[in-house]
């Protein structure tokens, strides 16, 4: 655990299915999920041991291994073959990994009383290249051989028995085969995994079974299954359609003869009340939806009414196929039918009478709804942005404490939509970093997990789904891979995006965030309005840096003077902070970069370009980037030293 936490922000959550051990458990296993990537542990994962001896690799101990975030593993597991994920164990001196499942897998030493050999079976716990006698395969690691006749097996095939009676397959016995017959698929007929080498077959029925299935079978008949009144029978080989979910993709169902219902396996203990990160309320599994036109509210797609999918009892028209309600990073695997429906969301305001609240940052006063803004320049104290022309609260008292109408109204408590965490509201007066938009922000921000996370009042009021003026035909969720994106607007990397699943569209937070309209100095009459992109020939200038303007990705321009302007020309990198004079009680501020001489800036050591400038302890920066490069080198000094 203590190791995870180098590289993960980790909370307790439940987990689906792990990226440590890549497995899937059940509906209610406890893990941890990591804040910035949503990477999810089991608890037993996370709390692997540092150390471990292991029979496969007996010369040296084994060593737990964390890749951290944005990092991939390299190689593959020593025994499976599998991938590597975010934990392995490993030996430096060989360069020997294993996985976490195969690490806690029972090794067994010999084979007694096999079936296909009269003599004792031993383990060779070496990477050595031998012939298999059974199945005649080579293959380069860990036979079971034996000493007195000096012949080779691979484990599956010293395990096998000539011929099984199978639960699943009561009609005719199954026989071991150590070549996949022609006229088979070459998956099993249960799991629909590849065969490899050893499996059982029924050369009558066409059925075959790979040696997990051979040894674990499935239950046969199913006493009280959560999807269904009465009990359910096994029936593989069946061509159906589930009447859980709709599809047809796995030839073996569970039966009800009584009401001819036919279910897949994966389907039977679907969860009955869930939460989704697509919809504000909770959604209840419907075995039947009702005649209508139902579409998907994930994929978009059209919903089969006759079979079962999920529905809000608050909102009539919204619906959920039943695997994309229970997809990873849509729902967050806890069932809620025995909780109470209790929502998390505060208010942050009272309302005295119409048109007049009592916000909980400015208690003392009340505040007065406004339409029009008839000054010049009046700021956000919430998002330290300048108030133009959208309504807002004003201090009946106090003419500088003002409010955007919509940042009044923000709850006080909410659960945020990315990190699926409690988040609250507070009114600060110095600058703090935003975990999402990966930029500086003033005023109001949301915190949650014990402060380890930040978000300023733009980003932690995301919701989803989130629909934006750039991309009109599609709504836009939060897409939680751990790979990089390219954001559509600017065409910067970014891990945080919120994506469109139909047009391949990503946007990252900080591009989702920009103001529609703009002052700016050098149109003084107008307001700049950003544009999101154009096909166009014709070539565009920026008006501030006199460089080409990219009209594919988003810009400002002038609906009346057609000028145009980039985005970062036009802004900064510190456009969520208020500009103030130079202070020397104030350790941080922002200054208008509009001196006759442009003053050097300490990361990059060149004149400062962009419209504003940070200075720091008497330091000046003129980005982002170059804070974040003094920030790194403090940091490699400090960690060298």
């Amino acid at each position: 655990m203590e190791i995870l936490q180098k590289y993960y922000m980790l909370q307790i959550t439940p987990v689906l299915r792990c990226n440590g051990c890549n497995l899937v458990k059940d509906y209610f296993s406890v893990g941890y999920r990591c804040f910035r990537s949503g990477i999810v542990f089991h608890k037993e994962c996370a709390e692997s041991s540092l150390e471990i001896s292991n029979l496969y690799h007996p010369q040296h101990s084994l060593h737990i291994k964390v890749v951290a975030e944005k990092e991939d593993a390299h190689g593959e597991c020593k025994i499976c073959r599998g991938k590597l994920l975010k934990m392995y164990y490993y030996c430096s001196i060989c360069d020997f990994a294993i996985d976490l499942t195969c690490a806690k897998k029972e090794v067994i030493i010999t084979v007694e009383g096999s079936k296909i050999h009269e003599h004792l079976l031993s383990l060779v716990p070496e990477m050595i290249k031998f012939t298999c006698h059974l199945c005649g395969l080579v293959d380069d690691r860990f036979p079971y051989v034996c000493n007195i006749c000096d012949l080779s097996f691979h484990k599956d095939c010293a395990e096998s028995t000539p011929e099984i009676n199978y639960s699943c397959h009561p009609k005719h016995p199954l026989k071991c085969l150590m070549r996949i017959p022609s006229y088979t698929d070459g998956k099993c007929s249960l799991c629909r995994n590849t065969l490899h080498i050893v499996c059982y077959h029924c050369s009558i029925c066409n059925f075959s079974v790979d040696v997990n299935c051979a040894k674990n079978p499935p239950l046969f008949t199913l006493a009280n299954p959560k999807a269904h009144e009465h009990p359910l029978v096994l029936m593989p080989q069946r061509s159906f359609v589930c009447n859980a979910c709709g599809m047809d993709d796995d030839p073996n169902p569970y039966v009800c003869r009584e009401c001819n219902f036919m279910i897949h396996r994966n389907c039977v203990n679907i969860p009955r009340i869930i939460k989704v990160s697509r919809h504000v309320h909770r959604i209840y599994y419907n075995q039947c939806l009702g005649a209508g036109d139902w579409k998907c509210g994930v994929c978009r797609k059209e919903i089969n009414w006759t079979c079962g999918a999920y529905s809000c009892l608050k909102c009539p028209d919204f619906a959920i196929h039943l695997r994309c309600a229970t997809k990873h990073g849509i729902w967050d695997g806890i069932e809620l039918e025995e909780t109470s429906e209790d929502t998390i969301d505060v208010k942050s305001y009272e309302v005295i009478e119409k048109g007049v609240i009592r916000h909980f940052s400015h208690e003392e006063h009340t505040l007065k709804l406004k339409e029009i803004s008839s000054e010049h320049c009046m700021w956000c104290k919430a998002c330290s942005y300048p108030i133009f022309s959208s309504p807002f609260y004003r201090c009946m008292e106090c003419n500088d404490f003002i409010l955007h109408e919509k940042c009044a109204y923000l709850p006080k408590k909410k659960i945020d939509s990315f990190y699926k965490m409690v988040m609250t509201l507070l009114p600060l007066d110095g600058v703090r970093f935003c975990d999402a938009c990966q930029n500086f922000s003033q005023g109001f921000l949301y915190k949650g997990g014990n402060e380890e996370i930040w978000l300023d009042v733009r980003c932690g009021s995301i919701s989803e789904p989130f629909v934006h003026e750039s991309h009109p035909l599609h709504s836009l969720y939060i897409n939680y891979s751990t790979g990089d994106k390219f954001c559509s607007a600017c065409g910067d990397k970014a891990t945080m995006v919120l994506s469109c699943d139909e047009c391949g569209f990503f946007l990252d937070y900080k591009c989702a965030m920009l103001p529609k309209m703009v002052k700016h100095k050098n149109d003084k009459d107008h307001f700049l309005f950003l544009c999101y992109g154009e096909q166009t020939s014709e070539q565009y200038w920026c008006e501030i840096c006199e460089q080409v303007v990219n009209p594919e990705k988003w810009f400002y321009s002038c609906n009346y003077c057609g000028i145009t302007f980039h985005v970062r020309c036009t802004l900064g990198d510190f456009i969520w902070i208020k500009l103030k004079g130079e202070s020397k009680s104030s350790e941080i501020y922002m200054i208008f970069n509009n001196h006759i001489n442009r003053p050097i800036c300490y990361g990059c050591k060149s004149r400062c370009q962009l419209p504003t400038i940070m200075k720091l302890y008497g330091y000046t920066f003129c980005s982002l980037p170059c804070f974040k490069w003094m920030v790194a080198n403090l940091v490699g000094k400090k960690s060298s030293s």
